[in-house]
């Protein structure tokens, strides 16, 4: 396969549903808009990076059938400030949680302890957020989850 582009990746991989392929597109768009990079890939997994951070990994899963995809959002970064999430935010962010679940998978193993938006969970895997296919609402607050890891790592290169 050669090198893509993820929306070109994106526009090829959502043959039937073009609602997943809006949210996707949405988000991968949102976060070029805010200064993220995006490398072309040769293996459906991106690395987009902020101000030279990586964001989030982002896999683009193939169906077997080949009409369709589902965007795979892995989350290893939090925003240090979760005081502006209202309560349905939070409740979509939690019900995105990952749990370790292989013993010896890595070095998560055999789970971590995680405070997320204000709720402390256990025993989850390194990628603690794992989000896939988000619907319109997620990709709100995949925005704005994103707003709040962009604001800390401006804080941070600030205070350099």
């Amino acid at each position: 396969m050669s090198k893509k582009r993820i929306e070109d990746a994106i526009n090829e991989a959502y043959k039937v549903d073009k609602d997943a392929q809006k949210n996707a597109l949405e988000f991968v768009n949102y976060l070029q808009a805010n200064d993220v990079e995006f490398e072309e890939s040769d293996s459906y997994f991106w690395h987009p990076k902020y101000k030279g951070n990586e964001v989030f990994t982002i896999n683009l899963e193939l169906n077997e059938d080949g009409l369709g995809a589902s965007l795979d959002t892995f989350v290893n970064l939090l925003p240090s400030n979760s005081d502006s999430w209202s309560e349905r935010e939070k409740e979509v962010i939690w019900a995105n949680v990952r749990p370790c679940e292989i013993n010896g998978c890595g070095d998560c193993s055999p789970g971590i302890t995680k405070v997320i938006i204000g709720k402390e969970f256990n025993n989850l895997c390194g990628s603690f957020l794992g989000i896939y296919d988000p619907n319109a609402e997620t990709v709100e607050c995949m925005k704005k989850l994103f707003d709040g890891i962009k604001c800390d790592i401006d804080n941070a290169s600030h205070g350099k």
